[in-house]
């Protein structure tokens, strides 16, 4: 019979052994469902069974410890509960006594308490992590901040630090869905740009898809012509206003300088100067030498007047050859404004 501190079941008699084991499995499934504990579906003999001595005893169930072990072949000893809160046994047993219960650390907290057939769970305190595959001695702070050209994609968690990644990664799928759509958007609105500005004067309305096509073409065309005409052919070049003094020459060729720095497209600069005949040498010890992205490049444009390499009407002239005019025509503008500059008459 079985009470709330041991059970001892009688023994059965000799000839019956399937009867037997029946009845030790039956015992062992009922306490174990008492305890929330499954025995599973494919038995080993060496998890049901353990050897006392030469005589082979049916383990405890889980939440209990041998108390005494048995003395008939195949039987069950006096099993006896474990101490709640104190000590467990989490699967079938054939100790002498149960397991103590853990203790969580300073820097843990208690998620589940220990039970009778379940050891403490302990987890990491808010803002520290301790990986799953680790002994965890110590719980790590987590990471407050992600390095630099990264963002969070997942919060610190218990098990689990920080993750960061580059921002692209979080949006891939939707460039990707996107793309078609903005695609096809966007050559809408540049056939009704073309439209508007080549051939809306046009009144044969049922040619307009040819007619857009051709006049595209043409649009092109004379745009590509634009861009590849020189830009100081087309206006006349600058020079240094006349009795100027060093002070004021030197102020014109600083006020060019910081022009050129200001208005060149960041990303077309390093080519510019190195087209004007800056060494790669000569570019890299300017970004050595100096921090602040204006300071590297007014010194490129040093080096190049150093190595008597300016002339303003060249630097406007290669701008326009770099399809830069625009860039061009306002450097021109603010030097003529500023006075340090004078049009050749």
């Amino acid at each position: 019979m079985l009470n709330s501190l041991d059970y001892s079941p009688m023994a059965p008699q000799r000839g019956h052994n399937k009867s037997k084991f029946l009845v030790m499995m039956l015992a062992i499934f009922f306490l174990g469902l008492a305890h929330g504990y499954r025995i599973p579906k494919s038995i080993d003999h060496d998890e049901i069974y353990y050897m006392n001595g030469n005589v082979r005893c049916l383990r405890c169930p889980p939440g209990y410890y041998v108390r005494s072990h048995c003395t008939s072949e195949d039987t069950l000893g006096t099993c006896a509960p474990c101490h709640p809160g104190y000590t467990y046994s989490e699967h079938l047993t054939g100790l002498t006594e149960c397991l103590h219960c853990a203790v969580c650390r300073a820097d843990q907290i208690e998620e589940s308490p220990c039970t009778i057939t379940k050891n403490t769970v302990c987890q990491c305190k808010e803002g520290t992590y301790c990986p799953p595959d680790d002994s965890c001695e110590i719980c790590l702070k987590c990471t407050t901040s992600c390095p630099p050209n990264e963002v969070k994609q997942a919060p610190c968690n218990s098990t689990t630090d920080t993750q960061c990644a580059p921002p692209e990664a979080g949006i891939n799928l939707v460039a990707a869905l996107l793309l078609p759509v903005l695609g096809i958007i966007f050559l809408l609105l540049a056939a009704v740009c073309v439209w508007f500005f080549c051939f809306r004067k046009s009144s044969d309305r049922s040619k307009w898809i040819p007619k857009i096509l051709t006049v595209s073409l043409k649009c092109d065309e004379a745009s590509s012509e634009d861009t590849e005409t020189p830009f100081l052919s087309k206006r006349p070049t600058l020079h240094l206003k006349e009795n100027i003094t060093p002070n004021e020459k030197n102020e014109a060729i600083n006020g060019a300088f910081n022009m050129f720095v200001d208005l060149v497209p960041a990303k077309k600069f390093e080519r510019f100067v190195r087209e004007l005949g800056l060494s790669d040498n000569d570019i890299e010890n300017s970004k050595a030498d100096n921090t602040g992205v204006e300071n590297q490049r007014y010194t490129m444009l040093s080096q190049l007047h150093q190595n008597k390499n300016f002339d303003v009407n060249i630097w406007l002239s290669k701008l326009d050859s770099m399809k830069l005019g625009k860039v061009a025509q306002d450097i021109t503008a603010k030097l003529i404004e500023n006075g340090w500059l004078k049009r050749s008459t």
